[in-house]
C-alpha cells in the first residue's frame, strides 16, 4: 500500500505558508536541516557545488524581529553578520511569508555581473508573466536605494519589521499563503541556483529545463495571424513592429488577403504627400504642359475601400517607418482614429468639400526595428496606432527539423536574451535566417542551404551591427557569437 509522503521541497513550503505560526520558528537546527534536504533533493550536491553556498536562519519568535532564512552565497561571506552577493530567503509573517531574492546588506559583492546582466532581469520579468504577475520584479536591479512600493507589499503577509530592514535590498518577491504559491517560490529558488551555476537534478531539473524554454518564449512571444487580424479588425489602424527576419511583411499580406482585398505600398525615403495623398502632376497637352490632379494611395485604396461591401479593404505599408510619416500623411493623420469615422478633412485640389476615410478602410505597416537610420515616429503619429511586437518564432525553426539552423538559432537566441540591452535586443535576427530558402529543391542539400544562408546572409547582418557599433554592451558577446556561427558552418 503506497503512502503519499511529502517532498522536503513541499514541507518548506508548508512551512512557508504558517508564517510566524509554524512549528520551526526558534528551532535553527530544524530548519537548517531541512534547507539541506531541499538542496539535496533538488540540486547537485557535490562538495564543489555546495560549498558555494551558506544556509542563514534567524527565525525568531518575537514579533519585532526581522526573521529570515535561506541560501547565501559563501564567497566573501562568514556564517553570520553582514554579508555580500544575492541571496534567496523568505520573512515569515502574520497569514504566511514573502519568498525574496536579495541583496545583501554588505554590497552586490562577486553578483554585480548577474545583476548587471540583461538576462537576469529579464528571467524574472517573463518568470512574472508566468506567474500571471504573482512575482513583483524591481524595475532595476541594482537600485538599493528605493523601497518596495508599498501599493506591492500591501498585498503581501504582514512582514513589517523584515521590509523596513530589507526593503530597499529585495529585487524580487512573491507571496506565500497556501501551497498554489509553490510555483512561483520554486521558480525564484531555481532561478537563483541557475544563475550560480549550480546544476539541478531529478524531477526539479526536467521541470527547470521546461521553465526556461517556456521563459525565452516569454521573453520572444509568439503573435498568431488570428491575433493579428482581431486586433486589425478592432483598431483598424496598426504596426507590425518587429526585427529583421520575423516574418512581418508575409503575415501583413496574409492578413491583408484574409479580411478582403488589399492594396500593397512599399514605403521608402522619396516618398511625399503628392505620392501618398494627393497631388499635382504635370501632364503633355497639344497645347503644351498642364497640370493634373491624381489621387495617391490613400485615397486609391479608400475608394476600393468603399466598393468593398460587407468585406474590407487593406492598405498594406511595407516598411511605413523609411518614409517621414508626418509630411507624408500631412493633415489626413488625423483621420487616422479608429474610434471615430466621421472625421473629415478638407484636401487641396479637390472639390470636395470635405474628405473621410471609409469605415471599411484598414491600413496595416510594417516596421524594422533594427533600421536605426530611420527617424523615430513622433508621439502624434505613435498613437493613432496600435504595435504589434514581432520576435523570432520557435516554432517555425524546430518545425522544420534542420539540426544546424536550431543549433544556431538557440545560440543567437540565448546570446541576444541573455547579454543584450533592450535597444540590442530589437536587433535579434529573425527565424527567416534559419529556414531552408529554396524548401522545392533537393531535400537532401536542406543544411547546406541553410549553411550558406547562415554564412551569406546571418554573419553579414552581425558583422554590419557589430561595424555600427549598434551592440551596446553586448558587442563582445555578439563578436563571440559570429565566431561561433562560422565556426559551426565551416564543414558545409
Amino acid at each position: 500500500m503506497s503512502t503519499n509522503t511529502k517532498s522536503n521541497f513541499e514541507e518548506l513550503i508548508a512551512g512557508m505558508t504558517k508564517g510566524q505560526e509554524w512549528d520551526y520558528i526558534g528551532n535553527t537546527d530544524k530548519v537548517k536541516e531541512l534547507l539541506s534536504n531541499v538542496y539535496d533533493e533538488r540540486y547537485h550536491s557535490s562538495k564543489y557545488n555546495k560549498e558555494k553556498f551558506l544556509v542563514r536562519v534567524n527565525l525568531q519568535k518575537q514579533e519585532d524581529a526581522a526573521s529570515y532564512a535561506g541560501w547565501i552565497t559563501a564567497e566573501n561571506n562568514e556564517k553570520s553578520g553582514p554579508y555580500q552577493g544575492t541571496s534567496f530567503v523568505w520573512f515569515p509573517g502574520k497569514g504566511g511569508s514573502v519568498a525574496v531574492l536579495v541583496i545583501g546588506t554588505g554590497g552586490f559583492g562577486a553578483d554585480t555581473s548577474i545583476l548587471g546582466r540583461p538576462g537576469h532581469g529579464r528571467r524574472l520579468r517573463a518568470l512574472s508573466r508566468l506567474n500571471n504577475g504573482k512575482i513583483w520584479v524591481k524595475p532595476d536591479l541594482l537600485d538599493i536605494t528605493g523601497d518596495v512600493p508599498s501599493v506591492v507589499s500591501q498585498n503581501w503577509p504582514e512582514t513589517t519589521v523584515a521590509l523596513k530592514s530589507y526593503g530597499r535590498v529585495i529585487y524580487a518577491a512573491t507571496p506565500v499563503r497556501c501551497q498554489d504559491d509553490a510555483l512561483a517560490v520554486a521558480d525564484l529558488l531555481d532561478l537563483f541556483f541557475h544563475e550560480h551555476n549550480t546544476p539541478l537534478t531529478g524531477n526539479p531539473k526536467n521541470r527547470w529545463e521546461k521553465r526556461l524554454e517556456e521563459i525565452a518564449r516569454a521573453v520572444f512571444p509568439s503573435v498568431s495571424e488570428e491575433a493579428i487580424l482581431k486586433i486589425l479588425c478592432e483598431r483598424r489602424f496598426v504596426i507590425l513592429d518587429g526585427p529583421p527576419g520575423t516574418g512581418k511583411t508575409r503575415l501583413a499580406y496574409k492578413v491583408g488577403s484574409r479580411l478582403g482585398s488589399a492594396t500593397h505600398v512599399q514605403f521608402h525615403a522619396a516618398r511625399t504627400y503628392e505620392d501618398f495623398v494627393i497631388g499635382l502632376f504635370p501632364k503633355p497637352t497639344a497645347a503644351g504642359l498642364a497640370f493634373e490632379v491624381r489621387q495617391g494611395e490613400l485615397l486609391r485604396a479608400n475608394s476600393k475601400a468603399k466598393h468593398a461591401g460587407s468585406k474590407g479593404h487593406v492598405l498594406v505599408i511595407d516598411e511605413i517607418n523609411r518614409a517621414d510619416l508626418a509630411r507624408v500623411l500631412g493633415e489626413a493623420i488625423v483621420l487616422f482614429e479608429s474610434g471615430d469615422s466621421m472625421r473629415s478633412v478638407c484636401l487641396p485640389h479637390t472639390q470636395d468639400a470635405e474628405f473621410t476615410l471609409s469605415p471599411n478602410l484598414f491600413v496595416l505597416g510594417t516596421r524594422n526595428t533594427a533600421d536605426r537610420s530611420i527617424a523615430r515616429m513622433d508621439i502624434a503619429i505613435r498613437r493613432r496606432f496600435a504595435f504589434i511586437e514581432m520576435w523570432p518564432d520557435f516554432d517555425v525553426v524546430e518545425q522544420e527539423g534542420i539540426e544546424l539552423a536550431k543549433r544556431t538559432f538557440s545560440d543567437v537566441i540565448h546570446t541576444f536574451a541573455e547579454m543584450a540591452d533592450e535597444d540590442t535586443l530589437r536587433l535579434v535576427p529573425g527565424h527567416a535566417y534559419f529556414l531552408d530558402p529554396r524548401p522545392d529543391l533537393n531535400e537532401a542539400e536542406r543544411e547546406s542551404r541553410v549553411a550558406r544562408r547562415l554564412e551569406f546572409e546571418l554573419l553579414p547582418l552581425l558583422r554590419h551591427y557589430l561595424d555600427e557599433k549598434l551592440c551596446g554592451t553586448a558587442s563582445e558577446s555578439i563578436a563571440g557569437l559570429t565566431d561561433r556561427i562560422e565556426a559551426q558552418i565551416l564543414g558545409f
